[in-house]
């Protein structure tokens, strides 16, 4: 996208504060020593059952109360409304709220948002809140054509992981995404899908479909606050109920991360400004690949496991969710810091007109620690090395659920093998010129 700022060039391989290849080296061994100290110091399953969690009750009280719901509630459809008059009304031009909107407030900023707020996207989510009116002024809640239960479960979130393939190519592949024509389309198309199909089938079209919603609720997993416990988030992955395509998911959205890293390799470069064909051939095909390659991958490493139900393999997944969100923030952290305050400024005036609505069109850019470019590579690396941990760490207890005692160490080193190739395939992807 010509409007964002790109994304690799504050942590090129040379701002590394370490030898490139001492980092890549040092990242196996840590993967390595966790999991050797995992396989001998934890043998048998410690949070096998209910997540558990620690309840607060007057906390949850106030989440809970009808006037906390309602604001929040409120305050999403106002910011799709007034982000909705810049997308239909503003001037198509780079300060056009919208973009930075969309790219990087909804689409980075899910993350930080629901790490420390949990599942919060879903009452912020407007289509759910004008669907909720529409219940309220005769709509039946089910839908005019509500599916069977078992229908429901074979759906799953399935509809979701395309709908975000559909967005990551809208994000790096579609021509001319900073345009409002484009952006019209694709927000056209997100309502109609979503709130259309909720209108058909019922609410829960909403939880199987609409792409930032799952997005919020798969990392939301990994968050401390999952109402109304305060819970730990490493035993939440690992035993609560994963979604019928929660493998859809996580490899829909490792995989347009992985894409948008290679994107910017001197190879994917000088080989699609030199070929005679499209530039969105290629980028069609890179996108489908990268996305193939990470759910051929995972499956090949979950099969190291033992005969899987689509269940279980999505049980597995879940250990591949604290690697998309280090990815999400080695990747995208510095595009929300500056993105996200020019999108704060711009806010102020959606039309173009010179307003000052929110008092924030005279701000100015704060560049904090993105000044020593050093810190920012330092980050980068702790998110990525830091996630295929704890993505180690959460295979190994989903895994003493599944495997027989004999094979407790054995049965792992296909899914070790793979998060090895992860961590060094992300940092390459960083950190190559």
């Amino acid at each position: 996208m010509t409007l964002l700022l790109p994304l690799h060039g504050l942590g090129s391989r040379q701002d590394l504060p370490l030898p490139f290849p001492a980092v890549v080296g040092g990242a196996v061994v840590v993967l390595l020593v966790s999991f050797g100290v995992l396989a001998f110091a934890w043998r048998t399953s410690r949070w096998s059952g209910h997540p558990g969690g620690r309840a607060l009750p007057r906390l949850s009280r106030f989440i809970d109360s009808k006037w906390t719901r309602g604001l929040v509630a409120a305050l999403g459809l106002f910011a799709f409304a007034w982000v909705g008059m810049a997308l239909w009304f503003g001037q198509d031009r780079v300060t056009n709220p919208v973009f930075g909107f969309t790219y990087v407030w909804v689409w980075v900023g899910l993350v930080p948002l629901s790490l420390l707020l949990g599942p919060v996207w879903r009452t912020l989510n407007p289509l759910r809140t004008l669907h909720h009116g529409m219940v309220h002024l005769g709509l039946p809640a089910d839908g005019f054509r509500p599916l069977s239960a078992s229908l429901w479960q074979r759906l799953g979130q399935y509809p979701a992981a395309l709908a975000l393939i559909g967005f990551g190519w809208l994000e790096l592949v579609q021509p001319d995404n900073n345009t409002l024509a484009v952006l019209q389309g694709w927000w056209l198309a997100w309502v109609i899908g979503c709130l259309g199909g909720a209108v058909v089938f019922g609410e829960r079209w909403l939880a199987a479909s609409d792409p930032f919603e799952v997005y919020a609720t798969t990392v939301a997993r990994a968050s401390w606050w999952q109402r109304p416990l305060l819970v730990n988030p490493l035993r939440n992955l690992s035993t609560s109920t994963a979604p019928h395509g929660t493998w859809a998911v996580v490899t829909a959205l490792l995989g347009i991360t992985a894409f948008d890293g290679f994107t910017g390799t001197t190879w994917w470069v000088r080989t699609t400004q030199t070929s005679a064909l499209p530039g969105t051939f290629w980028g069609t095909l890179g996108l489908l690949g990268m996305v193939a390659l990470v759910g051929v991958t995972l499956a090949l490493g979950a099969r190291g496991l033992g005969r899987l139900t689509g269940r279980t393999f999505d049980r597995i997944a879940a250990s591949v969710i604290p690697i998309v969100i280090g990815y999400a923030v080695a990747h995208y952290l510095s595009l929300l810091v500056l993105e996200g305050q020019r999108t704060l400024i711009n806010l102020s005036d959606p039309l173009g007109l010179g307003w000052n609505t929110f008092g924030t069109a005279e701000l100015g850019i704060n560049l904090f620690w993105l000044e020593t470019p050093a810190i920012t590579a330092l980050i980068q690396l702790i998110a990525i090395v830091g996630g295929h941990v704890i993505g180690v760490l959460v295979a190994h207890e989903v895994s003493l659920t599944l495997l027989p005692p004999k094979r407790r160490t054995s049965g792992q080193l296909a899914m070790l093998l793979v998060m090895i190739g992860y961590t060094c395939g992300g940092l390459v992807l960083l950190f190559s010129p």
